[in-house]
């Protein structure tokens, strides 16, 4: 039997097992892959809104640089000339902002619409102001229409309703996507209470919103977005339920004076509400943990075990 075992060429044991540690090797590696993938599926909604929200604090900040740099004057033409189309605006019922023809589209060649477009705007910067939501963590740029381009990167201002500078007799109607994966938007709108506080900023004038009411009402329901005679309003908007989108949950607030200092407000344009990228802190941290369950050396066998093993397959 032994004379058997010593006639096997030395070699062949050795080439199969590097045969079969490449082939380990590759499942190893494949393995790893999909763990990493599946990691970053896992995190694509956390990252995503990661990065919305950085690029909208820098809408923010490059819109809050231009006015800052703007002279006074010219501020003050664009908000009187802002007020004086409120003053003028056409009383009519509203149109949803999310039926299958959006206003963009309908208005897009008519000479009213583009003289509305130019309202407000600051240079190239196509931001017209801010919105800010401390209780909610919403802070979020305004920008002209309803098209989808806006709504996914920021709140649209709708067409029809009274431009943002505040005033008696306005209401300003401004709306966001929510539910979206790549970015959080209006998705915690769905939260709002009344008596929360929220700013609206437009060419360094802050004006404060106290919410009145809240409602869920059918796309078709826009009586409640008129105007109030004397009155000063901002109604926020959005789709609900999440992910049927068969409603629209309106958040109504009146004008209130500025609150105290000590109110909790938040400055999107300082990067704040981005906070620390902890989804990329997670995927390091797991894709270290897979890599090394998957290629830690497997514990060697004793050599008195190896012994007691090499005898008994002698004696075979």
């Amino acid at each position: 039997m032994v004379q058997q075992l010593s006639t096997v060429p030395q070699g062949a044991p050795i080439g199969g097992r590097k045969k079969s540690s490449r082939g380990k090797l590759m499942v190893s590696l494949c393995l790893q892959l999909v763990a990493m993938l599946g990691l970053a599926f896992l995190l694509y909604p956390s990252a995503s809104d990661w990065f919305a929200t950085r690029n909208h604090n820098a809408d923010v900040s490059g819109y809050a640089r231009q006015v800052e740099h703007m002279p006074s004057g010219e501020k003050i033409d664009l908000l009187d000339s802002a007020r004086e189309y409120n003053t003028n605006i056409p009383q009519g019922v509203l149109r949803d902002p999310y039926s299958r023809t959006t206003l963009d589209d309908a208005f897009s060649n008519d000479d009213s619409y583009q003289s509305y477009l130019s309202k407000l705007s600051v240079g190239d910067d196509d931001t017209v102001g801010e919105v800010v939501y401390p209780g909610l963590g919403i802070s979020l740029p305004i920008y002209h229409g309803t098209s989808d381009d806006v709504l996914s990167k920021g709140v649209g201002h709708l067409y029809g309703s009274s431009l943002p500078v505040g005033g008696a007799s306005t209401h300003s109607v401004m709306t966001s996507h929510s539910g979206l994966v790549h970015a959080s938007l209006f998705t915690k709108l769905l939260d709002a209470q009344i008596d929360d506080i929220f700013n609206v900023s437009v060419l360094g004038e802050v004006m404060y919103y106290q919410v009145r009411s809240v409602e869920e009402v059918l796309p078709e329901q826009t009586s409640s977005l008129q105007i109030i005679e004397g009155e000063d309003w901002v109604t926020l908007l959005t789709c609900s339920p999440i992910g049927i989108n068969s409603h629209r949950f309106l958040v109504h607030a009146e004008r209130i004076p500025a609150p105290p200092q000590d109110f909790d407000t938040v400055i999107a344009g300082d990067g704040v509400l981005a906070g620390f990228s902890w989804w990329a802190v997670q995927f390091v941290a797991g894709s270290a943990v897979v890599a090394w369950l998957i290629f830690r050396p497997t514990p060697s066998k004793p050599k008195h075990a190896l012994k007691r093993q090499h005898t008994r397959g002698v004696e075979k």
